[in-house]
């Protein structure tokens, strides 16, 4: 212990920093070269992804398209059901007047403009609705 000196401490300190900072620069090297080596990979794996995302983007915009048909067919079915069973004098329940005005407001918002719309006003004006 007694041959501890400023001198000695002052070394061994420069050379664990030296060494420190050679190790940092081998990894940041390494780091470099492995990135640069796999950059080809990435990118076919980037582009790849990419080209997926407007795929799905497209799929997802033609379901929607379809799901919005869907939607106003179903509900011309239910309003067509509902204002024949009207028309031939059938009992209609006052809850089925309620699901029948909900689903009309409905077909009205999503755009419905047709056939339906006349007939509901022609039943309307003799007092069936």
């Amino acid at each position: 212990m007694g041959n501890l000196t400023f001198q000695w401490l002052s070394d061994n300190i420069v050379f664990i920093v030296g060494l420190a900072g050679g190790l940092y620069a081998i990894y940041k090297g390494i780091k470099a070269a492995i990135e640069k080596m796999l950059a080809g990979e990435f990118k076919s794996l980037h582009d790849g992804l990419g080209n997926l995302q407007a795929e799905v983007k497209a799929s997802d915009e033609a379901l929607g398209v379809k799901i919005d048909k869907l939607d106003m067919h179903t509900c011309k079915n239910f309003i067509v059901r509902f204002l024949s069973d009207v028309e031939r004098g059938s009992m209609i329940t006052e809850p089925e007047k309620q699901r029948f005005f909900e689903e009309y407001d409905h077909y009205v918002n999503i755009g419905g403009n047709s056939y339906v719309k006349e007939w509901y006003e022609r039943l309307r004006k003799k007092g069936l609705l």
